[in-house]
């Protein structure tokens, strides 16, 4: 069963949402300089090398159990190939406040799946909860100006990140049972390095056309950052807390990430947010919390 989590341990994790928060900008202003691909697997390859070579200076051994392998060969390639396809897509698409809008919904994913894999029982509030977070989700691609539009040109960064979003959510339950054998450090180490070997053919192109000499230190910085810390850092703190106190509790942690998110982009990108959209983010949240805890309202006193 997850253990209880200490003051100080929660201060590290809402440390890690707030590096996310930033991340999202962090990006969409190295893609001045940079494609969504060529800078996505130098990321990558960049944060698998670091946790690769921490994972060596720590001593901990790079072998698995076949069994194990084999699941994170599979996981790496769902939680990191996939994901990040459909993410950086994404991402390059939509606006950074509709990403973590619609990345708040993680929670709502990891119940579906939870329930699927019989690890829990949905009640009709939860039903309802998830009903309201995809009226809410609507709400947020309908409208990206001053009126409805539903086209593909319009939505298909938002159905990126809502795709990608639900790929997190299968790497992170099912990466669970494996964390009680093995580390957060090394899961994440060795499902990212698989993740990546199998990313590396989608962004070579991209990377080989980079103008190396035209990037600036504004670029580097936003690679570095984006790599070592929104990577190499934050996975291993999502997975520590992953196994400490469970899937459903780290997601839901990470629904403070809107607010900082939303925040920076209007700050450093300009990004407004429609009433509507505000709306739509209310009613996924709302949609959440009866999805995780709706069940309390009808206990018997």
């Amino acid at each position: 069963p997850p253990r209880p989590w200490s003051s100080a341990a929660s201060d590290v994790y809402k440390r890690q949402v707030l590096l996310w928060a930033v991340n999202f900008t962090v990006i969409k202003i190295a893609f001045r300089q940079f494609s969504p691909q060529g800078f996505n697997g130098l990321r990558l390859l960049l944060s698998a090398l670091v946790l690769i070579i921490f994972l060596v200076i720590k001593g901990e051994s790079l072998f698995l159990r076949r069994s194990d392998l084999w699941a994170a060969l599979g996981l790496g390639i769902i939680g990191h190939t996939g994901y990040q396809l459909l993410f950086i897509n994404g991402l390059n698409w939509t606006k950074v406040s509709n990403t973590s809008i619609i990345m708040g919904m993680t929670p709502v994913f990891i119940a579906l799946l939870s329930t699927f894999l019989k690890h829990e029982k949905i009640p009709w509030a939860g039903w309802l909860g998830i009903l309201i977070s995809f009226v809410g989700f609507y709400l947020v691609i309908t409208q990206q100006g001053e009126s409805f539009q539903l086209t593909w040109e319009s939505v298909r960064g938002d159905v990126m990140i809502f795709s990608g979003n639900f790929l997190w959510a299968v790497y992170t339950v099912f990466s669970r049972p494996f964390l009680n054998r093995i580390s957060p450090l090394k899961w994440t180490s060795l499902t990212l390095a698989f993740g990546t070997v199998f990313y590396l053919p989608f962004a070579a192109p991209a990377i080989f056309r980079i103008p190396w000499k035209e990037i600036t230190l504004q670029g580097w910085v936003s690679l570095l950052y984006s790599g070592l810390f929104a990577i190499a850092v934050c996975y291993v703190i999502w997975y520590t807390s992953v196994k400490r106190i469970g899937n459903s509790k780290t997601a839901i942690f990470g629904n403070i990430n809107v607010v900082f998110s939303v925040s920076i982009a209007f700050v450093f990108l300009a990004e407004r947010i429609t009433p509507l959209q505000i709306c739509g983010a209310v009613i996924i949240f709302v949609g959440v919390y009866l999805t995780r805890f709706g069940y309390r309202f009808f206990k018997k006193k």
